[in-house]
């Protein structure tokens, strides 16, 4: 399944409009053409996979979305149930927070609400530097530590990566990036600071 969907999303491409040179159709065909360009990413060249390939048609280009959103540091993910393509990327400017025990899981705050006497909080929870020949899924429960000012603890969240939407798969994979929610009762919204820490790490067998 896996591998189908990766051989899937080689083939997957996103359109950007560049002066190029006309492509033609006819009834329900089009005619496309290859386009032998060079890719620069942050002033460094990026070479591309002979799985990959870019596309000019009608004066748009068609990169390959897994090749761009990769080396922009995002994660994506085709879910064929929907046919849906999810990009998750940590923002510029987020602050990411990290357990100094496992330096490789990341989760950053996109959202902190109140709901009655809830605090609930959606982030973006990454694993990634695995060095894994072999892709593998792993199960991660959280606590968010939230402090005050004068750094006294106002109250703690837990969090999983269990607990996305409803059609995010329960686990998280080497170089992912998935939304995970964690809350708690209480009122943490006048936080100063929190401190992320991993309760438990586990690899799904």
């Amino acid at each position: 399944m896996v591998q189908n969907l990766k051989k899937f999303l080689l083939g997957l491409i996103c359109g950007i409009t560049v002066t190029a040179s006309t492509a033609v159709y006819a009834s329900d065909t089009i005619q496309a053409y290859l386009f032998p360009v060079r890719y620069q990413i942050n002033g460094e060249i990026k070479g591309m996979e002979k799985d990959y390939s870019t596309l000019n048609y009608n004066g748009h280009v068609y990169v390959p979305i897994r090749f761009i959103t990769e080396n922009l540091g995002a994660f994506v993910d085709y879910n064929d149930r929907n046919t849906e393509i999810k990009v998750n990327y940590f923002p510029a400017g987020m602050d990411l927070l990290t357990d100094n025990k496992y330096p490789n899981i990341h989760f950053g705050i996109i959202d902190l609400y109140l709901d009655g006497g809830y605090t609930g909080i959606w982030g973006l929870l990454s694993l990634n530097d695995m060095k894994e020949s072999v892709k593998k899924e792993y199960t991660i429960n959280f606590k968010l530590n939230f402090y005050d000012k004068n750094n006294d603890l106002i109250g703690s969240a837990l969090g999983s990566s269990k607990s996305g939407s409803s059609a995010e798969k329960q686990t998280i994979s080497n170089g992912e990036i998935k939304y995970a929610a964690a809350g708690e009762v209480g009122d943490f919204s006048k936080y100063n600071n929190v401190k992320f820490e991993i309760i438990d790490f586990e690899e799904q067998k």
